[in-house]
């Protein structure tokens, strides 16, 4: 991931952001201020999408493609909604330099758009697998995220949230801890990690 750099978490103001867990915090070097999940979250992310591999995963919000490479080098056809997509061309470039470097550029699928509004528009046609949510952490737009990554996912299902140390956010897991056929996990990173599933399927320990 050529654009990765070691942040410098001083620099953050956000209370939510939980500075006091020691881990390395990187970045892309064109955005010095937003980082990408910690080694240990996206390493969680990654295994559990391999039980996956093949299947249709979907994405919403990329950044510059740190979980998108990890995805999609799991083995998921990956759709990706991402609004910066059309606003910024250094997010573009750079998902796209890591895709090609890796090899699996042609099994992306890249978005740009706003969620709900565009897994409805995609899931006239399809359903999902697996999902990762780390779009608009605020108000009720992860509790939308939630509710229509359930309506289009397939009956054998996983759906991972990061950042739920974001109270909004958290409402979005809780949708689906309150869901019969469901069961939710979390996982006490840096900024916690989320994970609900459904199925012949178990996530990583």
């Amino acid at each position: 991931f050529p654009s990765m750099t070691k942040g410098d978490m001083s620099v953050i103001s956000n209370t939510l952001f939980r500075k006091q867990y020691d881990h390395n915090w990187y970045t892309d070097s064109s955005f010095p201020e937003c980082g990408f999940l910690t080694r240990d979250e996206v390493h969680i992310l990654f295994n559990a999408a391999l039980k996956f591999q093949g299947q249709q995963g979907l994405e919403i919000g990329s950044h510059t493609g740190w979980t998108t490479l990890h995805l999609a080098l799991a083995g998921l056809h990956l759709d990706v909604i991402e609004p910066q997509l059309t606003h910024d061309p250094r997010v573009l470039l750079s998902i796209i330099t890591s895709l090609r470097l890796a090899g699996v550029y042609e099994t992306v699928n890249l978005i740009p758009g706003f969620s709900p509004q565009k897994v409805e528009e995609l899931g006239k046609k399809k359903s999902w697998s697996f999902f990762f949510i780390d779009g608009n952490h605020n108000g009720d737009y992860p509790l939308h995220d939630a509710q229509v990554c359930c309506k289009h996912a397939n009956p054998t299902a996983m759906v991972f949230f990061h950042d739920l140390a974001y109270p909004d956010v958290f409402k979005g897991f809780l949708f689906f801890k309150n869901q019969s056929d469901w069961r939710t996990k979390i996982y006490h990173t840096q900024q916690i990690v989320g994970v609900a599933w459904r199925g012949n399927v178990l996530p990583p320990d």
